[in-house]
């Protein structure tokens, strides 16, 4: 077939401070398809996207604060993680048309249908023979998207960050299971932590997240978690009893009433405290955990969802409290512990990734990860109202794009280059 002239691209066009207005922060527009317009000899592919990972990382990268990866420049196209086919090839590559390949956050961008990006810097996805032994049953039901979920960067970052900050021990004679909270527990990261800990390490877990569905899910369907609280329904009570509407004092009751939370699933599990915190959401959950840890315990923080929305470039005054909350209301607690408290990238670890990958697989074999369906929604134009309902807690699951068909599983491609 023969490939089209205009696409759908989305780009940054200003930078919010609180919550995204899709149509003004990343606006859609439509563009010319790129060619190859020189003869240069540098291996070049040109990419047609299949799937985009919608991911909390991605507030980040439309605020100018400072982090791991450059802030995405005004009117550049917006950076994602994708799934995408090789649709033409320039010069010398090991890559040829019709290979899926995958990209943590493209040179191109990523939320857009086509791209000509350098050959070395996409990684052409595994074959589940690739990445299980002879003698392991290989299955044929799990679909594409698993590349963006449990084996791409979601399961590697459940993987590096429980496992390599964690720190995870096995269960003895003389040791009891670690006990393990995981926040945002319901998630896409949160979910694969959970099973890790519960079913290859053995740990007892808690699960926080937002609604009784949830809560089921996590206890109930996977059996990963020995405990649940369901924040939301605690925060609901919280403003519906509370007679106040000041942002700093609904913080203290909400930390008030998640530590008697704590107590309670402590108790319930017979345990005194946390061993593992793997904490995506900051604000008062972090703030409560760590007044619960035990000694030498290990605190993986991956994200602060809680306040991703806020103005990431203003410094928090003195007298006000941050919904953010990587404050440490408790600190002075980790050091009479001896604590550990990390954050990490999962960049961090990308030459383990090939291995990692395998254990990921080798689990989900065994039945120890479960593969669980994607939030796969149709089209790049409802891409920036997918990471509006990621912030919502409006997904069940990874919350994916879908942004195109295969074409070259079906059709010779004709391209005009």
């Amino acid at each position: 077939m023969l490939l089209p002239t205009q696409q759908k691209v989305v780009r940054l066009a200003h930078r919010p401070t609180t919550e995204i207005d899709p149509s003004y922060h990343l606006p859609l527009t439509y563009e010319r398809v790129p060619t190859f317009d020189d003869d240069g000899n540098r291996p070049l592919v040109l990419l047609h996207r299949l799937y985009l990972s919608i991911d909390p990382a991605m507030r980040g990268w439309m605020s100018s604060a400072r982090s791991y990866l450059p802030p995405v420049p005004i009117n550049e196209v917006m950076r994602g993680a994708t799934l995408s086919e090789v649709v033409a090839v320039r010069g010398v590559s090991r890559l040829k048309v019709g290979d899926v390949v995958s990209e943590f956050a493209g040179e191109a961008g990523g939320w857009q249908e086509y791209a000509i990006v350098s050959a070395k810097s996409v990684r052409k996805i595994e074959t589940w023979s690739d990445l299980c032994d002879d003698n392991q049953q290989i299955p044929r039901e799990l679909p594409l998207t698993i590349h963006l979920s449990i084996l791409g960067t979601t399961g590697l970052t459940a993987y590096f960050g429980f496992i390599r900050v964690g720190c995870p021990r096995l269960p003895s004679k003389s040791k009891p299971p670690e006990v393990v909270l995981v926040n945002a527990a319901a998630g896409a990261v949160g979910s694969v932590v959970c099973q890790i800990a519960k079913n290859v390490y053995g740990c007892k877990v808690i699960g926080v997240t937002g609604s009784d569905a949830k809560c089921r899910l996590l206890k109930d369907d996977l059996n990963c978690c020995d405990a649940v609280i369901n924040y939301r329904e605690m925060e609901n009570e919280v403003s519906r009893n509370a007679q106040t509407s000041d942002p700093a004092e609904l913080f203290a009751l909400k930390s008030i009433e998640f530590q008697k939370q704590l107590r309670k699933v402590l108790k319930e599990i017979d345990s005194k405290g946390l061993d593992i915190v793997f904490d995506n959401v900051g604000g008062y959950q972090l703030n409560e955990c760590l007044s619960r840890l035990n000694y030498f315990a290990r605190v993986a923080i991956c994200g602060a969802i809680s306040g991703y929305n806020n103005d990431l470039t203003k410094q928090q005054s003195g007298n006000t409290v941050s919904q953010t909350g990587l404050y440490m209301k408790h600190g002075m607690a980790i050091i009479s512990l001896r604590a550990k408290i990390q954050g990490f990238i999962v960049l961090d670890y990308i030459k383990e990734w090939s291995h990692a990958k395998k254990d990921l697989a080798r689990w989900v074999l065994e039945g120890k990860i479960r593969y669980q369906q994607e939030d796969i929604r149709d089209g790049l134009e409802n891409a920036p109202t997918a990471l509006v309902e990621l912030f919502r807690g409006n997904n069940n699951g990874k919350l994916i794009v879908k942004v195109g068909d295969q074409l070259a599983k079906k059709n010779k491609i004709v391209s005009r280059l």
